[in-house]
Order: structure tokens, then sequence, then C-alpha cells
């Protein structure tokens, strides 16, 4: 497993004179992919890949700043101590099939949001999965719609967008040559991934941003636990502060 204190640059940078986020991602293929697209010679983006969900993807955070000195343990208010570092949590809230599982899972998920951001981490968490704020680069969503509480119900709206995309490029032609070609199945392979979801997506960017923050201004006002905010993401604030800090040009 790739280890957040086994880092290593993969250009001739100086690291120390970069901002450089640390993200702790739950996926081991979409997340990291789509994330390191946002790397410019002005910010490192460094995703650290299957770093589970909820609290045991904040524990790694958190163990990961004490170890390199980020977070010190023995103060009452732990935080984050490097202004050039920014180290997030990317999870989701991953509704359990097991009905007797879904009261602790909502509890977990809750409590890990507040303990990342007791120690100054930073979280961009997706309810109920990370398709979600896929799904926002090509439309909006129906925050009404209980099927939209359900990763199901992304996956279904990818598969029917995937399928009718106009100018289909070589890779996803010969996915869709299959009679079964579903978005979970196809699309979630690292070659697929970034070069027809990735490279389909990326121009859409601030039309995910816009739908995104629509949806969480809407549960704002509602006095919600985060378990509740379904379906909803927060991965806008993250794009939003690599986008600030390392001028990706969109697009390019």
């Amino acid at each position: 497993m790739n280890e957040p204190w086994n880092l290593k640059s993969e250009d001739s940078r100086q690291p120390d004179s970069l901002p450089n986020f640390i993200i702790f991602c739950e996926d081991e293929v979409s997340e990291p992919i789509y994330l390191k697209y946002f790397e410019t010679p002005l910010i490192k983006v460094n995703p650290i890949k299957k770093q589970l969900s909820k609290i045991d993807n904040v524990l790694k955070a958190i163990s990961y700043c004490i170890k390199i000195g980020l977070l010190d343990p023995a103060c009452e208010s732990p935080c984050v101590q490097d202004e050039s570092t920014h180290v997030w949590c990317v999870f989701d809230r991953d509704i359990e099939e097991d009905q007797t599982k879904i009261p602790i899972g909502h509890t977990s998920f809750n409590e890990s949001i507040k303990s990342a951001t007791a120690s100054g981490l930073k979280v961009a968490w997706s309810n109920d999965s990370f398709e979600l704020w896929i799904l926002l680069h090509f439309e909006d969503i129906d925050i009404e719609d209980p099927l939209y509480k359900n990763r199901n119900r992304y996956y279904e709206r990818l598969t029917d967008i995937f399928k009718s995309l106009p100018n289909p490029n070589e890779d996803l032609i010969k996915a869709l040559r299959h009679a079964s070609f579903n978005y979970k199945q196809d699309c979630k392979s690292e070659n697929n991934f970034r070069s027809v979801v990735r490279s389909e997506i990326i121009k859409n960017i601030h039309l995910a941003i816009e739908r995104s923050k629509k949806v969480e201004e809407h549960f704002s006002t509602l006095g919600y636990a985060n378990h509740e905010k379904a379906p909803c993401t927060m991965m806008h604030h993250l794009i939003e502060e690599l986008l600030e800090y390392g001028k990706k040009e969109i697009g390019t």
C-alpha cells in the first residue's frame, strides 16, 4: 500500500518552495487520477490511494500529520502547523446495504468530519459517493428525488450519458462495443477513467462547481446533520482551492 510518509517528488522542482496538497483518497483510481490533473508548476498534488473511508481515512491523515510534525498530539486543540502543506481527506458516505449497519455508518461519517475539522484537516466528502461529483459535470440533479441519495442512481445516469456522448474517442468506442456496457464496470478502470471520463469532464469543471454550490446552499438552511445531506458533495471546496493555488488552465 502506498503509505503517505513515503511520498516522492516526481520531478525536479524543490518541494519546500511549493504549496503541497496531500490528499487522502478513499478510492484507488477515480479520485487520484482526477485530482492529479490539477497539479501545475505552482503546486504539488499528492493523492494517496486506498486510504479507506470515514474515520479510517481521517485517522490515517492525522497519524501522518503527527509523524511528520504537522500535528502535536500533546496539545488539547491540535492543528496543522504548516501553512504550505494542505491535508485533505476525500471519502464517501457509502450507504450500507445491511440496514442494521446504517446507524453506526451515519455516526462514523459525522464524527469523521468533526475529527478532521478539529485537527485542522479539510474534508471533501460526498454523500453518497464521488460519482455524484462526476455527474454534476454533466447535469443538475433533483435534490428532492430520493433515488439520488444512492450511488446506483449516479451510475445509471452516467451510463446513459456516456452511451450518448457525441464524438466518442477510441477508448469509449471500444467499451461501448459490449452490450453490457455500464459506467461502474467499464469506466472506473485506470485507463478508461483517464482517457474517457476525465478527458470528457474536465472542460465542465466550473459547471460542476456551480451545481455543487447550489446543492450545498440548499442544505445549509435546513440544520441537517452531515449524513442527512444527500445528495450532496463538498468536492467543490477542494477543487476551488487547487485552482486558486495552481492556476490550472482548464482544458489544457
